[in-house]
């Protein structure tokens, strides 16, 4: 399948179609050939065109995700998780759910990593900011620490 069929499929399903690894390959390597073999106006301006085509498919399937419905069997499934934790962290901080302050979120340490020039161990814990407690929880570094009820 071609990069605009995918776009096609997908604006008509009201779920996200399967993009099988395969033939994202295949298309990748059609574009490489295209973008190494010919430098002028016009590849130039269709590249453009199936760029746009490509951003397209990403705001249908994010859209498609931001609304509960899972991406399956796809080089792209890994959404799920990015948006689901996104969603988590926003929703949690927003009502307290996490241990907070001055903007930060405490996180314990799950995986081994050097931050800043500090070893962190697993089971520490570190106080980060909204954008690092994402990225490092998406990563399987740490994990937020929610306020428990009495």
């Amino acid at each position: 399948m071609t990069l605009d069929e995918f776009l096609s499929r997908e604006l008509k399903g009201e779920d996200p179609q399967s993009i099988p690894g395969v033939e994202v390959e295949q298309i990748i390597s059609t574009f490489k050939r295209l973008r190494y073999k010919y430098k002028d106006k016009i590849h130039d301006a269709e590249l453009k065109i199936y760029s746009e085509i490509a951003e397209s498919l990403f705001e249908m399937r994010l859209i498609k995700v931001v609304e509960n419905r899972e991406i399956k069997d796809s080089f792209d499934s890994w959404h799920n998780e990015a948006v689901n934790k996104m969603r988590d962290l926003y929703v949690n901080y927003l009502t307290g759910a996490y241990v907070n302050r001055d903007g930060k979120v405490l996180c314990e340490v799950r995986s081994n990593l050097k931050m800043d020039g500090i070893e962190l161990k697993q089971g520490d814990y570190v106080m980060l900011g909204l954008k690092r407690a994402f990225s490092l929880w998406l990563a399987g570094y740490v994990e937020p620490c929610r306020v428990e009820r009495r």
